[in-house]
Parts: structure tokens; C-alpha cells; sequence
């Protein structure tokens, strides 16, 4: 029962008491007190009128609340909606830097036709908005691991932003020309840093050792020719291309010399993906962070093998399902790890169940 309701009974009780009341004592005393009795009965009437009002007036203070309730959960959807919206200015809003290093080399933007070449990259990324999205959430997960082997090596981190330019970091790239992998090896330079390649098992597309791979190229290229533009360059066009065009064309400078339009574009293409992915806010790129991608997170273990080893098994093993550990070790081509010594990448907080289950495995294997 409301509180109205309740008053309204109180009211209607009391009511009945004073007729009573008054009726009983109009019998005893005569007209006199049946004329104070209706006096009475008329002020109880009023009073009651005027309860009856402030009920009303109650009533109505009731729906009021209830819809500014409501009007204030619609503000706040609208607010958040309204926060929510990322309308980007025109392209033409934004600008290069005056100034662009890449390895702490400068590009020498005074000349009109290195910063007409920026400038045409630059835009062309500016206008794909969804490739840029992809390579903010992609680089919140490989990043973390290249900067810190790059900080191991004492490499500059700026050649993080190679993967970009190769791959836009997608795992499981391959080019026309058969590249492969983040770092977009070709089969015999990947063998030659250690990559390797057969029927059931391409290390290209291990992130990891393409990582350790790139790096190591990387450092011999600058090692040879000095310079890291030139040595991105070698990257993408092979170092004997570039040894070959400084010979004929006498100059040591990669934004003078005349190469193949894909490496001409090449290094412009990663100062480019720098420029964006250092300050993603300045030219109209935001993401929450529950948007990014999530980090790299698993346990890498070296195993040797004398036969096969089935992954439905390991998946099996670590409780996970099948597509999750092939996801973890694209590597690995075929159903089965074939023999010899390999890294093996696990979900995290799985590899205790992984050896207990190897071990015994190995053993009912050798007890053959």
C-alpha cells in the first residue's frame, strides 16, 4: 500500500470518529453543538479537499521525477555517443613535419622533389584511414618485442616501421614474388639468416626468428654502405641492386639515387608510417584502449623430436583448441611438427602441462 493511500485511510478513520463523535454529543447537548458539528464537518471537508490537491500535486512531482530520470539516461547517451564520434577534418587540414628524421637521418625536405616524394606517400596513407587503424592496433602487438631486440642489439627502433612498409604486420603476408612473413623474407636470404623452408615447415613465418633475421640483415647492410635510408633500400631492392647504382651513378645519397620505383618509394613509405604511428592524434587516428589488439602473450619452448609430433596432441595437451596453437606457430605447415629441433609457441600459463604431457610422450616413443 502507497503512502497516499495509507493517508487517504487515516483520513477517512478520523473522519468517521469526529461524525460519530459530533452526532453522539448533538444528541446530548442539543442544536447548539449540532451547529459546531457541522462547522467541523465542513473544515474536515476542506482540509480534505486540500490533502486531496497536494495527493494530485504529489502525484504529479512523481512523474516529473521519473521522466528526468529517464531525459538524464538519454543525456548521457547522447553524451557518449556525441564522444564517441570521430568525425576526421578534410585531409588537406594536415600537414608534414618541417622536419623528418628516419634513424636519425634527415631528410633534406628543401629540396622540392624529396618533399614532393614524402609529401605523395603521405597523403596517400592519410587517405586510407582504415590500413592506418590496422596498423595502430597491429603495432600495439608485435612493437613491444621488436623495440625491445632492437634495444638488445643497439639497433635504431625507427626500423620497427620496416614491418610496415613490408607487411603493414600481417603475419601471414606473401608477395607476388614469393616473400613471406612480418619481415617478408624471400626463401634464400631467409635461409641465410637463419630461416628454414621445406615441405612442412616455414621459418619465414615465424615471427620470432624473422625477427632475429631482419635485424641481422639489417646491421651487415649498414655495415656495408653507411647509411640506414641506403640500407632500407638494399632491403627491399637486394644490396647488390644498390651496389651496382652507386657504381654506375657516383653518389652514396638514396634520395639521389635512380632506382626501381618500388625501393624509390620504399623508405619514404617507412618515414611515413613513423610520422603517423608516433603521434596517431595529430592527424585524426584515436582509438580507445579495449581497441588495440592485445600483446603478444605465450611461452616459447625448444623441442627435439625423432618423429612427428601430431599439434592436435599439444592442443590436446594444453587444453586449448586446435586453431589457437596453429595460429601461435604458423611455421608449421602441415598437421604434424616433423623431426628435428624447433621452438614451439604455447599459450602463456601452458607450458608446465605441455612438458609434463612431452615427456611422457617421448618416453612412450624411445620405449618403441
Amino acid at each position: 500500500m502507497s503512502h497516499q493511500e495509507k493517508r487517504r485511510q487515516g483520513m477517512k478513520k478520523r473522519f468517521s470518529i469526529l461524525v460519530i463523535g459530533f452526532f453522539l454529543i448533538n444528541c446530548a447537548t442539543g442544536p447548539s453543538i449540532s451547529k459546531v458539528s457541522e462547522k467541523v464537518i465542513v473544515q474536515t471537508k476542506s482540509i480534505e479537499k486540500q490533502e486531496a490537491k497536494e495527493d494530485a500535486l504529489s502525484e504529479q512531482l512523481n512523474i516529473l521525477n521519473q521522466s528526468i530520470s529517464i531525459l538524464r539516461k538519454e543525456v548521457a547517451s547522447l553524451r557518449y555517443r556525441l564522444d564517441r564520434l570521430q568525425t576526421r577534418p578534410p585531409i588537406t587540414a594536415f600537414k608534414l613535419p618541417q622536419e623528418v628524421f628516419l634513424c636519425e637521418e634527415r631528410f633534406p625536405l628543401e629540396d622540392r622533389n624529396v618533399w614532393e616524394n614524402l609529401d605523395r606517400e603521405f597523403l596517400l596513407a592519410l587517405s586510407n584511414e582504415v590500413q592506418v587503424l590496422l596498423w595502430m592496433k597491429r603495432a600495439r602487438r608485435y612493437f613491444p618485442w621488436v623495440e625491445k631486440r632492437l634495444k638488445e642489439t643497439g639497433l635504431p627502433e625507427d626500423l620497427k616501421y620496416v614491418t610496415i612498409t613490408e607487411s603493414s604486420l600481417r603475419p601471414e603476408a606473401v608477395s607476388t614474388s614469393g616473400a613471406a612473413g612480418i619481415w617478408q623474407f624471400i626463401p634464400s636470404t631467409g635461409e641465410k639468416y637463419g630461416m628454414r623452408k621445406s615441405r612442412s615447415v616455414d621459418e619465414r613465418f615465424d615471427f620470432f626468428k624473422a625477427t632475429e633475421g631482419a635485424l641481422s640483415y639489417l646491421k651487415s647492410l649498414y655495415e656495408e654502405f653507411g647509411s640506414w635510408t641506403l640500407s632500407m633500400a638494399a632491403y627491399n631492392a637486394g644490396e647488390n641492386r644498390i651496389r651496382r647504382e652507386i657504381e654506375l651513378q657516383k653518389t652514396r645519397s638514396y634520395f639521389y639515387l635512380d632506382l626501381p620505383l618500388e625501393t624509390e618509394r620504399y623508405v619514404y613509405k617507412i618515414a611515413v608510417a613513423k610520422i603517423l604511428l608516433s603521434d596517431p592524434g595529430r592527424y585524426g587516428y584515436r582509438l580507445e584502449e579495449k581497441e588495440f589488439y592485445d600483446p603478444l602473450l605465450l611461452e616459447r619452448v625448444q623441442i627435439e623430436l625423432v618423429q612427428p609430433l601430431p599439434i592436435i596432441e599439444i592442443a590436446k595437451a594444453t587444453g586449448v583448441f586446435y586453431k589457437e596453437i596453429k595460429e601461435l606457430n604458423p611455421h608449421y605447415i602441415e598437421e604434424a611438427i616433423p623431426p628435428g629441433i624447433h621452438f614451439l609457441n604455447l599459450p602463456s600459463g601452458t607450458s608446465e602441462k605441455f612438458w609434463s604431457f612431452f615427456l611422457n610422450w617421448k618416453k612412450g616413443i624411445e620405449g618403441k
